[in-house]
């Protein structure tokens, strides 16, 4: 068993596969790190399952394969459930998050010095280089709601290590993209949080998934938050 799952979700990436997994088993044996990969596919039309599925031969990979897409929180919940580390790094495909910081997310949680470790665009050293300057306004705009539910500077990152109980906790009810929010917001003041700076770099290959979908149901999850905070003294 090992110590880590990094659970990486997917919908149509196979041209970054091969690329992100070259990246991150260079770090498990740079670093002598202990974790197995766990990809969940919400039903890919591309070769995204085939491209993994090679990989299955030589590294410790796995797939979790879903029929429908029904939203990359749900996603990275079911795979949690059957993950096999006691914790979890929840990472995006399309090389946006540098596998080079895994061992900064994995090291805190195994020595429980931390309860939450976030690979952050917004703490100091942090950047986001590629990003045009009305995006990165957009983006530490939307921050602002969400700092309504924790302290990080990066609240609405995606590339995060936690206790997989954590992620099991969370309800099948959570919409769209930002759940570690939701873990903060639940964890609250007691939740150890520690933000690790990266570069977040553009995707190389592929469609990216923002859409307006995607800002409703941010929207959404910011109201159910709220009514969570209201209900249960959060």
């Amino acid at each position: 068993m090992c110590a880590v799952s990094i659970i990486i979700p997917t919908l149509n990436e196979a041209e970054n596969i091969d690329y992100l997994l070259e990246r991150v088993f260079q770090v498990k044996r740079s670093f002598s790190l202990d974790f197995d990969v766990l990809f969940v596919d919400s039903a890919s039309s591309d070769a995204t399952c085939e491209k993994v599925a090679a990989w299955q031969e030589r590294e410790d990979v796995s797939i979790l394969k879903r029929q429908t897409d029904d939203g990359l929180a749900k996603a990275v919940v079911a795979a949690a459930g059957i993950a096999k580390g006691k914790f979890a790094v929840v990472m995006d495909a399309d090389l946006s998050h540098p596998p080079e910081v895994l061992p900064e997310l994995i090291e805190p949680l195994l020595d429980g010095s931390w309860d939450m470790v976030i690979g952050s665009r917004y703490t100091a050293g942090g950047s986001t280089p590629d990003w045009p300057v009305s995006r990165k306004i957009g983006s530490k705009l939307a921050t602002i709601p969400a700092r309504l539910f924790t302290h990080v500077k990066d609240p609405l990152a995606g590339f995060f290590a936690v206790e997989c109980s954590r992620l099991q906790r969370l309800t099948g009810s959570i919409r769209g993209f930002k759940i570690g929010l939701e873990i903060l917001a639940a964890g609250g003041s007691e939740l150890r949080v520690k933000e690790v700076p990266i570069e977040f770099c553009e995707r190389s290959y592929g469609v990216s998934k923002m859409s307006r979908g995607v800002v409703m149901d941010y929207l959404m999850q910011l109201l159910v938050l709220a009514k969570k905070r209201v209900g249960s003294g959060w």
